[in-house]
């Protein structure tokens, strides 16, 4: 965890008197990262800490302060500050998803590059999926989906739903792809679109007041590769 990092964990109203101070913990952050998946991890992260700030009063001001901080991203017009805003546009909620998409948008107009390494962020394709139903459980399975960023990077989703409330989500996870996995058992394929269908399914059912309640970053990247599968 970076000092910045630190600092905000131990004085969580930093947000509220200084955005300008909070964009710059974001970008330093983001800026030793190799790759768009790492940048992912980050930007959901900060996604949800900015989401749930409140006053010293106990207001939420989660919206207020992501819009200042959206802005103070814009304006340093650089390819590093439009790389986090695309990660915003793709894994965040609301109105901060679309604040960053206009910023976005006036970056692009303006000739502003995205960081090469990044250049793909928001672009992960799934390449392949499976459901292993073999744990012993009635209607309990695990669902595994490999995804690969244009420039290279694979990962996988992996998920184990439990039959309550009709199949939620107990444990999330994100792993080395499962081509690269010495896997026990020879879990179901399934086509990508069924898998997308799937995954959305499940999670709509276990965060049913999305995105209230969601404190797991790797459920904002879950949700955002489910829209992108189908």
């Amino acid at each position: 965890m970076s000092e910045q990092q630190q600092v905000l964990d131990a004085d969580p109203d930093a947000p509220i008197r200084n955005a300008t101070q909070v964009a710059g913990y974001f970008r330093d952050d983001c800026r030793t990262l190799r790759d768009s998946l790492q940048l992912e991890m980050v930007v959901a992260q900060y996604a949800l800490r900015l989401r749930d700030v409140h006053s010293p009063e106990g207001i939420p001001v989660g919206e207020a302060i992501s819009a200042a901080v959206v802005t103070e991203l814009e304006r340093h017009k650089d390819p590093l500050s439009h790389a986090i805003l695309r990660g915003l546009e793709h894994l965040g909620s609301g109105d901060t998803a679309q604040r960053s998409a206009d910023a976005v948008a006036r970056l692009s107009e303006r000739g502003v590059a995205v960081e090469e390494k990044f250049a793909d962020v928001g672009l992960a394709e799934a390449t392949g999926a499976w459901r292993d139903s073999s744990g012993g459980w009635e209607d309990e399975y695990s669902l595994f989906v490999d995804f690969e960023h244009p420039l290279g990077r694979r990962h996988a989703l992996a998920l184990f739903v439990e039959p309550r409330h009709g199949g939620v989500i107990k444990h999330i996870g994100l792993i080395d792809p499962m081509s690269e996995l010495d896997y026990p058992g020879e879990p179901e394929s399934l086509d990508t679109p069924v898998a997308g269908a799937l995954l959305r399914k499940v999670l709509d059912r276990s965060f049913p007041r999305w995105p209230d309640f969601v404190d797991d970053y790797r459920v904002l990247i879950a949700a955002a590769r489910a829209r992108t599968m189908t």
